[in-house]
């Protein structure tokens, strides 16, 4: 269950960092946080 609240935990500051860099109009940062949380969620099924 720990493993799981601190993948929650992270998910949430890649969410609050994507909706600064959007608010921002940083399309950039943006695509690179959406690349990383992709990448993540990719990474995250691959180990099971």
């Amino acid at each position: 269950m720990s493993v799981f609240k601190s993948y929650l935990r992270q998910l949430i500051r890649q969410l609050k960092a994507l909706k600064k860099a959007n608010d921002a109009g940083d399309k950039e940062e943006v695509a690179k946080i959406i690349n990383e949380l992709l990448s993540d969620a990719q990474d995250g099924l691959e180990d099971d």
